[in-house]
């Protein structure tokens, strides 16, 4: 593979709303232009669909291999008719909820979806259909979506031990206007606080959209990075995504509200990594480039170390969770003999981490 900052910034000159046409039709014209890297690129960060549009808004599609345009028209038309389908399903939960008056609002991209931001909706690939509900409301929110025909997948025995921050997932049965999971949430993160982002917090100023109710666009914004930073592991890490990245570009064209809290060390160094690709990215106070910038600019330079590293932080990320499970597997004796009773998948499972380092 090229050197991978040179297949980001490719990326990031497609999706980017600064990228002149003339520069971007010159790049990709080259023929030297690496397209099998954008692809794999592109599909590790669950943007093909975003290239595809990005490249037709801009009318550059007769620059592509006519394989590749078709292989990239395929994938946004079914993430399209996807979805069409998970809309759906969200206004019939919306319908649900709002009948039962639970208070409630959907995140992430369910949010983006239903708040109609994108020029194309195909833009944005989908996973589960997540939801923030008030803590009173948990319990009949979840009976109503099981009464309604989601049902519950496998649970494994830390939901017994350990509070997530959203119920087990709800699966569905795949119909004309069901598709996605269902994953309730009674929190966004599971260790982190802040008090801009708590429910009370985003109830009190979200808003209705084609009867869906959704954050306000700063709680929007601010949960899609806290999402990449913390529960992806985005900050840890050092990286970015790119689909995170497009979803940041994507608000903050429409968003007004104060910036001071883009200061916010979390927040900052979020802007630090995704500026280095994106002139896009709105910023409320100078951030430059330093030694861990660079070092991560050295990094996708230089793959084999770059993996190399990532596998380091992986097992310093997982020592202390193996240790604390230590601990409480000696001092709890439920949770011992939960463990011992399920040993095998257990083992298992720590098999596949293993071979994952």
């Amino acid at each position: 593979m090229d050197n991978l900052a040179i297949t980001y910034q490719h990326i990031a000159d497609i999706l980017s709303f600064e990228t002149k046409n003339s520069q971007l039709e010159n790049t990709i014209s080259n023929a030297t232009f690496n397209w099998e890297n954008i692809v794999r690129e592109g599909s590790k960060h669950y943007v093909i669909p975003a290239i595809y549009c990005r490249l037709k808004a801009r009318k550059l599609l007769d620059k592509l291999p006519e394989d590749l345009l078709s292989y990239l028209e395929l994938i946004t038309t079914e993430n399209r008719k996807r979805n069409s389908i998970i809309f759906k399903q969200i206004s019939s939960i919306s319908e649900l909820f709002n009948l039962n008056q639970i208070d409630h609002v959907f995140l992430k991209g369910s949010a983006l979806l239903a708040s109609g931001c994108y020029e194309d909706n195909a833009e944005r690939m989908l996973g589960d259909i997540d939801i923030l509900v008030a803590p009173k409301h948990l319990k009949k929110a979840y009976r109503l979506l099981c009464d309604d025909g989601y049902y519950p997948s496998d649970q494994t025995l830390g939901n017994d031990f350990f509070e997530h921050k959203h119920l087990p997932r709800l699966k569905t049965k795949l119909t004309d206007t069901s598709i996605a999971a269902v994953e309730v949430h009674r929190k966004l993160f599971t260790t982190h606080n802040d008090d801009l982002l708590n429910y009370q917090a985003i109830f009190n100023e979200k808003k209705q959209i084609n009867k869906v109710y959704i954050p306000s666009n700063k709680h929007l914004l601010m949960h899609n990075i806290l999402n990449f930073q913390i529960n992806d592991y985005g900050a840890l890490y050092n990286s970015i995504s790119f689909r995170s990245t497009y979803d940041t570009i994507i608000i903050q064209r429409s968003y007004t509200g104060t910036k001071e809290w883009y200061k916010n060390k979390v927040y900052k160094n979020y802007f630090k990594y995704t500026s280095l690709f994106f002139e896009d990215i709105v910023i409320a106070t100078n951030v430059k480039t330093n030694i861990f910038t660079n070092f991560y600019l050295f990094k996708l330079k230089h793959l084999k170390f770059y993996k190399n590293w990532n596998k380091l932080i992986g097992i310093i990320r997982f020592t202390p969770i193996l240790l604390y499970r230590l601990w409480l597997f000696i001092c709890n004796k439920t949770y011992r003999k939960a463990i011992i009773s399920d040993r095998n998948r257990i083992f298992n499972h720590f098999k596949s981490i293993l071979n994952h380092f």
